[in-house]
């Protein structure tokens, strides 16, 4: 049994004797105890009929669940389902195949010279639109057939609607072009389709229906036909009605099991009551968060308790394990650190996928998918890092601003596709350009890259940007050749020594100011913020 608490003081007597310190609740946080009253089930007569309950009674569920589970429900109900399906789509292919031979021979009386070739194709089109047959249970009489051409022309069907019809593009509510569908498995040599039609007689909307196609070749027909989803409903419904029964007698066979696994219940068996009382306390913290592993207790036990209590260890030990290893991770990719990573070789089973889950997200979270370099997050938490160290060592910090100019004209030309590869080897000529391991660059957003330089004054700046830009201007970009021309990006450089006063927003806005005054001037060049103006480097000024 357990209860809600809301707490809003420590939890109390956390320093009392023999009592673990437990930590202090945020106030309105909401926590699930056990209750451990005089009345508890483990003082209630348990000690004394846990073994005999837990042996005896389990033991005959479990059997007796198995037996009439595998026999009753899954062997014979499963079997019995399939064979009604496939009795359905016996039934129309073999209806089909019926109306395909009464066809040839009707076609072989015409090459017989015993009646003309339109009295043939007359007779044709009268077994296909007056013949009936059985389509399912309880219906006698109002299975039907119909007659497609190649172009999709209605050369014969039942409803005088529907003769006629150019019907290769019809589309039935779920998109689904069943016409052509017919044609393709008919030239296929025959097959079966889903798709939804009218029901005779019946206003409501299409009906699903599955339909088996077969190809006259003399007159180039494609013979159909098909059964509604609903008439195979009823007898599934007749299924399904004997698998409630059937769950009904497992149910009532439960009942008397555990009644007579009750009366059994007689010995005491404190031995076994006790470590398991441990176990759920030890599980009960664990469901809270607790994967401490000094807090567990082993006990050491050669039976099924004594696996269960290793089994929880384990647990302990890799859940306790994880969390530091995604801790350790957390903490890393703060830092801008994001190749951080962990083993996921030490979890196995659902404990490896739940790691390897947490290493993809992280990914998801810090890079930027398309040109894996850092994205805009993990610049924000690199740039906090080097900020306040630049505050404490008194060092300048750089900024570059890098856009890809023209880029929406170059997308309109080459397409988003070779825009992503441009993008990526952007990024990749942006890398290589980079001497120090502490040099950050990252995808700022769409064509926008930040470089981040530590302990880098001004004209240490200037040049890295100049290395960068000559880089990309130089760079074999895909399908750049053909044409002729070069990708070139400006680039807008700010440098700051940070006093306590100065904002981050203010720092990124003028490097962004020095990039849009290198898009005024004319585009692949550097500009470099300064107060009241911003000074240019570019291909053309060195010149």
């Amino acid at each position: 049994m357990f209860v809600t608490k809301t707490c809003k003081t420590r939890l109390r007597n956390p320093d009392a004797p023999g009592r673990r310190k437990r930590r202090t609740l945020r106030k309105g946080q909401v926590i699930m105890e056990p209750v451990h009253s005089k009345a508890s089930i483990f003082k209630s007569g348990l000690k004394k009929k846990t073994l005999l309950l837990t042996g005896a009674v389990m033991l005959i569920l479990i059997v007796v669940q198995l037996i009439l589970s595998f026999f009753f429900l899954n062997d014979v109900l499963s079997q019995e389902k399939m064979y009604v399906e496939r009795s359905f789509d016996t039934n129309i292919k073999t209806a089909v195949e019926t109306i395909v031979n009464a066809l040839e021979q009707n076609h072989q009386l015409y090459l017989d010279g015993i009646i003309t070739e339109e009295v043939s194709i007359e007779i044709a089109k009268k077994i296909v639109r007056d013949t009936r047959y059985s389509s399912g249970v309880g219906h006698t009489g109002d299975g039907y057939f119909w007659a497609d051409m190649a172009d999709g022309y209605c050369a014969v069907h039942y409803n005088p609607a529907n003769e006629g019809e150019m019907r290769y593009d019809f589309v039935d509510q779920e998109g689904t072009y069943y016409i052509r569908n017919f044609i393709k498995l008919g030239d296929e040599g025959g097959g079966y389709s889903d798709f939804y039609f009218g029901k005779p007689g019946d206003e409501t909307g299409s009906h699903k229906k599955r339909g088996y196609t077969e190809k006259f070749e003399p007159y180039g027909w494609y013979i159909s036909t098909g059964n509604y989803y609903d008439d195979t409903d009823i007898v599934l419904g007749e299924i399904a009605a004997k698998k409630r029964t059937d769950f009904t007698a497992l149910a009532i066979s439960s009942v008397v099991t555990v009644t007579i696994g009750l009366i059994l219940v007689s010995m005491n068996l404190s031995s076994v009551v006790t470590p398991i009382i441990n176990l759920s306390r030890r599980v009960h913290r664990l469901s809270m968060g607790d994967t401490e592993i000094d807090s567990f207790e082993i006990t050491t036990r050669k039976d099924e308790i004594g696996d269960l209590n290793e089994s929880i260890s384990r647990v302990v030990h890799i859940l306790h394990k994880l969390l530091k290893d995604i801790d350790d991770m957390i903490k890393e990719h703060e830092k801008g650190n994001i190749d951080y990573s962990f083993s996921t070789e030490e979890f196995f089973g659902d404990y490896n996928k739940l790691a390897s889950s947490v290493l993809e997200l992280a990914s998801f979270s810090m890079r930027d998918q398309l040109t894996q370099i850092p994205n805009r997050r993990s610049f924000d938490n690199r740039l906090d890092l080097e900020w306040n160290r630049s505050l404490r060592d008194k060092q300048p910090v750089s900024v570059l601003m890098l856009d890809i100019d023209k880029f929406k004209n170059y997308n309109d030309t080459f397409g988003h596709q070779q825009g992503d590869l441009t993008l990526q080897t952007v990024a990749s000529v942006i890398k290589k350009s980079l001497r120090r391991s502490v040099d950050f660059v990252a995808r700022w957003g769409g064509e926008e890259f930040v470089i981040l330089l530590p302990s880098t004054d001004a004209p240490g700046a200037i040049r890295v940007a100049e290395t960068v830009r000559t880089a990309i201007e130089a760079a074999v970009i895909p399908c750049i050749s053909d044409s002729g021309s070069k990708v070139t990006v400006s680039i807008g450089v700010n440098t700051i020594s940070p006093e306590p006063e100065d904002k981050i927003s203010a720092f990124i806005n003028g490097a962004d100011g020095a990039l849009y005054e290198a898009k005024e001037q004319g585009r692949n060049r550097v500009c470099q913020c300064e107060t009241g103006s911003a000074e240019t480097s570019s291909a053309e000024t060195e010149e």
